[in-house]
């Protein structure tokens, strides 16, 4: 093998992994990486398709082509992948229990098994194998293939919260008695004292699901934010802008406008002038159009179902399938909320045009889960065709758990 020379900025999170791969695989790796982040979902998997044959069976190809897939809610393709590279690593290595990428492929497919048929078998025992593995680790010796598992560890329990109740794990790294904090803000700490914050930023999405409220997530965010300094090998900009859009979301929501300008401006600073890759647009895009939609409405303007839909529009042109699919939701729920001054004047045609296309998009992406709560998160009692809905909104807590769970695919 010849020896490596590591990308002077790096995007990718399992350098560890890199060995295997030689100096132009990691080249195109770590572009394929830049694009997935930046929600050029179509450019990056595109560079995965034209990796060479012998590259795709290599752990960390595996892992970040089975990822980018997932971020694109390509669900029944994620598996696909993940499935053919757990196979290989079962024929390379005869103790693949205890290999550590074989590990993450496992809990993959268990999360996969639940966002595509609602399966859970495969969650519990990938949880207790994390737990095995990494109980009594102390986080200053994580390597960035345990921080992946642990970001798992994390996210598959939001997943069972979906379906069947909620498992109680023990924390991991473990945290001193009385502590306030969780393992996963602990490790994401220590990460960034350690410099590595694009592991710190992998982490936040699915620690900010289990943080107790809004302030402890702004905290979080905030101090990812304060870790940002020069000299560093991470992509400081990519980094700043993204808890910036994240920021800037949550202002949105919280009907904070100052707020949230302040950080759209800090977001289009960094992204528009990136020290470490050329500039994309569908990040910043998609995402200032997300938090202005959701500051309307938290002003009390409710964006209507057609301006909705020309964000889903928008989203399934550029292939972000998960801003379609929550686009396209939001669309049909403002036609038939009670608190909609348009919903009475929307025809039961054009909300079932909408409701079918949802549908369709959920049955192609590979996921007859999504498909049935949504189905009935959106179920209109003025309609005659309605799915049948066991117990009373269940539905629509369903979905609201669905989407804490789902927080965690968006870097």
């Amino acid at each position: 093998m010849e020896d490596i020379e590591y990308p002077a900025i790096a995007y990718g999170s399992l350098l560890s992994l890199y060995h295997e791969l030689d100096q132009s695989t990691i080249l195109l790796l770590e572009r394929a990486i830049v694009h997935r982040n930046l929600r050029d979902y179509f450019e990056s998997l595109a560079i995965f398709d034209a990796l060479p044959t012998s590259t795709t069976s290599k752990a960390a190809v595996v892992l970040e082509h089975t990822w980018t897939l997932v971020a694109q809610y390509r669900f029944r393709e994620a598996r696909c992948v993940a499935e053919r590279g757990l196979s290989a690593f079962q024929s390379r290595f005869l103790g693949s229990e205890g290999y550590g990428p074989a590990i993450l492929l496992r809990a993959l497919l268990a999360g996969l098994d639940t966002l595509i048929d609602g399966s859970t078998q495969r969650c519990f025992g990938s949880m207790q194998e994390i737990y095995d593995w990494l109980s009594g680790v102390p986080a200053v010796e994580f390597t960035d293939v345990q921080v992946w598992a642990v970001n798992l560890y994390y996210y598959l329990p939001t997943l069972l919260t979906m379906t069947a109740g909620s498992p109680r794990f023990r924390d991991i790294p473990s945290v001193p008695a009385k502590s306030p904090s969780s393992g996963i803000s602990l490790l994401r700490k220590h990460l960034q004292r350690a410099g590595r914050l694009n592991e710190a930023l992998f982490l936040l999405d699915t620690e900010m699901a289990v943080l107790p409220n809004k302030d402890a997530e702004i905290e979080a965010m905030e101090s990812v934010r304060s870790s940002c300094i020069e000299p560093s090998t991470q992509p400081l900009s990519y980094i700043e802008g993204c808890v910036a859009l994240k920021l800037a979301l949550m202002y949105a929501e919280l009907g904070d406008e100052e707020g949230y300008r302040e950080e759209m401006f800090n977001a289009a600073a960094a992204l528009s002038m990136p020290k470490d890759s050329e500039f994309s647009p569908n990040l910043l895009r998609t995402d200032t159009w997300l938090a202005r939609l959701e500051l309307a409405r938290a002003g009390g303007e409710g964006p209507g179902a057609e301006a909705w839909e020309g964000f889903a529009d928008y989203a399934a042109k550029v292939g972000d399938y998960r801003i379609e699919a929550k686009a396209l939701t939001e669309a049909l729920e403002s036609m038939i909320s009670p608190d909609s001054e348009e919903a009475e004047d929307v025809s039961p045609e054009n909300r079932e045009r909408l409701r079918d296309r949802l549908d369709e998009l959920y049955s192609r992406l590979g996921s007859s889960f999504h498909r049935s709560v949504t189905r009935r998160r959106v179920c209109d009692p003025r309609d005659e065709r309605q799915p049948h809905q066991h117990g009373k909104n269940r539905g629509v807590v369903m979905y609201g758990q669905q989407q804490t769970a789902l927080r965690s695919l968006q870097t």
